[in-house]
């Protein structure tokens, strides 16, 4: 499902049913309060609004997420700040496992903020969890405004669609198949048969 085709964005009021009011741990709080639409990209409109406090961590939020589609938080994920094109950019990963293989520090979900990197309505995010199976879901700010005093938070304002299993879905080959060798036995494709482009898989 392209997101640009789907009918579900979060200005449309008219597809969106009551609250479900499934809390996910109490907590009160004193910041702003980020309502953020997470639609999983799959073939069914499936998606949840989460209400966060916007001083809360990537971890926390990572959290969130997997709870709230009823997965086990079990598997690596990164989020990647994005526009209204839905590229992928700067990572915010669960481990920095650049700190062994390259010099550049990463800042880890839990070091990161959503305020420091979600600042209006409308900002999006992308969201990968698993990454042999690839799970891809699209994050747009609905609305950023003061908490209510008989509300607590984070918690799930709105559930649509029923979500897979975790784990029912082909894995993503970032193989593919070896290149053909010419006579001399070299590969015709010096650049190898490893190429992978993350963009290819959200915009199917």
């Amino acid at each position: 499902m392209k997101i640009q085709d789907s009918k579900l964005k979060i200005q449309d009021s008219r597809l969106i049913p009551e609250p479900t009011g499934i809390p996910i741990f109490a907590q009160t709080s004193r910041n702003m309060i980020y309502r953020i639409r997470v639609l999983l990209d799959t073939d069914e409109d499936v998606f949840r609004d989460i209400e966060i406090d916007g001083a809360s961590t990537f971890e926390q939020f990572h959290q969130e997420i997997i709870r709230a589609f009823g997965w086990q938080a079990e598997e690596m994920a990164s989020f990647y700040e994005s526009n209204e094109d839905w590229d992928k950019g700067e990572e915010i990963p669960l481990m920095d496992i650049q700190e062994e293989f390259g010099p550049k520090k990463m800042a880890t979900m839990s070091e990161a903020k959503l305020e420091d990197h979600l600042h209006e309505v409308g900002d999006k995010m992308l969201y990968v969890f698993d990454f042999f199976l690839m799970w891809c879901f699209y994050l747009d700010v609905g609305s950023i405004h003061t908490p209510v005093s008989s509300q607590t938070y984070p918690w799930v304002a709105v559930s649509y669609g029923n979500a897979p299993d975790q784990h029912d879905k082909d894995p993503v080959d970032f193989g593919g198949d070896e290149p053909d060798q010419g006579e001399g036995g070299d590969d015709d494709d010096k650049s190898g048969p490893y190429d992978f482009n993350f963009d290819d898989l959200i915009e199917n």
